[in-house]
């Protein structure tokens, strides 16, 4: 099998089709179903100046906080409303007051348009983000319809020749929640309210209209029933358990009112950041309705994230030649200014960032030394050279074993299953012998190891950059009988930039095979997400899923 590619022009098209069963179904006109596909965008530079002024209604509440402080960090001008013109934990935050169940409430929210964009920076350009909404009160159906009156209103802005206001995000929630909604009576208002909101945001502003649709958001530290949400620690855990293999396959099998419990919630931070970067046009391509995947992954987007912890190194070897390093923007990793550093001092840097990497003594640089992994990986990637494009390097096939460092669920979990040798490194203790590991291994433990041994884990990759292999090396019954999980997952080279050339591709699962038999694919995982190797040389693999969490990995001894 040969690597194929695909540019960013087609990178939507391919990115929103395909069930498992018929992946050359896309066209220009197919719009994926929000809850069984993903719908992966391709993103587009842009520099702090150029963003649009953004209009967020619902300013004050639970996401349009965490919208507010996500712009705030960006350095985005923005005006946010409130029905209660209070702020909500920033004293610093104006709100204006705009309550769009009035009568007149279009007519505000248009003169509200009109003085904005005599005021903006960047004249006649500006984005809407809603983050109002009600759900279990007597008003439901009146509030989330009355969104309608901004969508018009914002519409009206644009008769003519104008295109002032560019795009119009708004939340709404999957196709199972609305129709389960539909059919409770103490829900109905809440549908019907949300039904005509969106449906005046496709009429009025079609493609450049972004409806996301989370099932449940998390976040905060507390619980609460209306509406129904998870503090970040419990959310966290349950967006990592529901969305287990087992979990998903059962939720196909479901009934909505069963399934929709089963759906993984997604975090506050998220889903506040995919409205932003799709507001300021950060995300292309298919934006019309994000869900599951798709909403991750537009929120992970990373252009704008400012990579900071390096930056007295790099200021001090430029100096070194004379060169004034004057940082410009927020959104990249200073990749023009590091393409001045010398090659010898560049890959000394980088030889120790390695060894620091993998002594596994990241924290004497830091208190926290997860944080401080990343911020390793992340200057790493920021050094890698513009030539090194591991997707067109034959170095990226083989067999790599992961560096398991994170603390969520499924990390913690493996390192218990498997060897301490397989994950230790550097100054980690390893056992001498099974009687030392048997020892302090937890009654559990001693239990599931009688059915099930954890041998090793690690990702091969071959046809050419190709493929992928996620396999799990296993024992059953008292470690008699091998066995292997593999997860195949086909990969798409492509591109959303040129700084991205050659290093991003788009995964898909293909399928699962226990001990050779294949099981069938959740519907949630029929999806095509983000896979970027950010760094790659002969020991060494950083890659970002669509999360963009990053993750190293180390070459395997084969």
């Amino acid at each position: 099998m040969s690597r194929r590619s695909i540019n960013s022009a087609n990178l939507f098209l391919s990115a929103s089709s395909s069930t498992q069963n018929d992946s050359s179904a896309a066209t220009e006109n197919s719009k994926a179903s929000s809850e069984n596909q993903a719908t992966p965008a391709r993103v587009a530079r842009a520099s702090a100046p150029e963003y649009p002024l953004v209009l967020l209604i619902g300013g004050s509440g639970f996401l349009g906080s965490e919208i507010r402080h996500q712009l705030q960090e960006r350095g985005v001008r923005y005006i946010a409303t409130s029905t209660s013109n209070t702020a909500a934990g920033n004293k610093d935050d104006e709100f204006v007051p705009l309550d769009l169940t009035a009568s007149d409430a279009g007519e505000q929210f248009y003169q509200l348009i009109s003085t904005s964009v005599k005021s903006s920076d960047n004249p006649n350009r500006i984005a809407v983000i809603s983050a109002m909404g009600a759900i279990g009160t007597d008003k439901d159906e009146q509030v989330n319809a009355a969104l309608a009156a901004a969508i018009r209103a914002s519409h009206r802005a644009n008769d003519g020749d104008k295109d002032v206001v560019e795009r119009f995000v708004m939340i709404g929630n999957t196709d199972r929640v609305r129709r389960l909604a539909r059919n409770v009576s103490f829900l109905k208002g809440y549908a019907s309210g949300k039904d005509e909101a969106e449906s005046s945001l496709r009429k009025c502003f079609g493609s450049q209209g972004c409806i996301i649709k989370p099932s449940f958001i998390y976040g905060g530290d507390a619980i609460s029933l209306q509406p129904p949400r998870l503090p970040t620690g419990l959310g966290s855990l349950a967006s990592e358990i529901l969305g287990l293999y087992p979990i998903q396959s059962l939720a196909d099998a479901l009934p909505d009112a069963l399934a929709l419990p089963l759906a993984p919630p997604v975090s506050v931070e998220i889903v506040a950041s995919a409205a932003v970067n799709i507001a300021l046009g950060i995300v292309e391509g298919y934006t019309e309705e994000l869900a599951g995947e798709a909403i991750t992954m537009a929120g992970s987007v990373r252009t704008w994230k400012e990579k900071s912890r390096y930056e007295n190194w790099l200021k001090e070897e430029l100096e070194k030649d004379g060169v004034v390093y004057n940082r410009s923007s927020k959104e990249s990793c200073s990749i023009d200014a590091v393409s001045e550093i010398d090659e010898e001092r560049r890959w000394k840097r980088i030889n120790v960032l390695k060894e620091r990497l993998l002594r596994g003594d990241s924290a004497s640089v830091d208190s926290d030394s997860i944080d401080d992994e990343v911020a390793i990986m992340e200057e790493l990637e920021c050094l890698r050279p513009l030539s090194m494009k591991p997707a067109n390097d034959p170095k990226l096939n083989g067999q790599w074993n992961f560096v398991l460092s994170k603390d969520d669920l499924g990390t913690q979990l493996i390192k218990e299953l498997l060897p301490p040798d397989y994950y230790s490194f550097g100054n980690a203790e390893v056992p001498d012998d099974d009687s030392a590991e048997t020892s302090k291994s937890p009654p559990w433990k001693l239990l599931l190891g009688n059915l099930y041994q954890l041998k090793g884990l690690y990702m091969r990759i071959h046809d050419e950059q190709s493929q992928v292999d996620i396999v799990l090396s296993s024992n059953i019954f008292f470690g008699k009988i091998p066995i292997d999980i593999v997860f195949s997952t086909s990969l798409l080279s492509t591109n959303y930039d040129d700084e991205t050339e050659g290093t991003l591709f788009l995964e898909k699962f293909e399928s699962i095979e226990v001990g050779g038999i294949s099981l069938p694919l959740p519907s949630s995982w029929q999806r095509f997400r983000y896979l970027e190797i950010t760094y790659l040389d002969e020991e060494i693999v950083i890659a970002r899923g669509s999360g963009g969490e990053p993750h190293v990995l180390v070459r395997a001894n084969e």
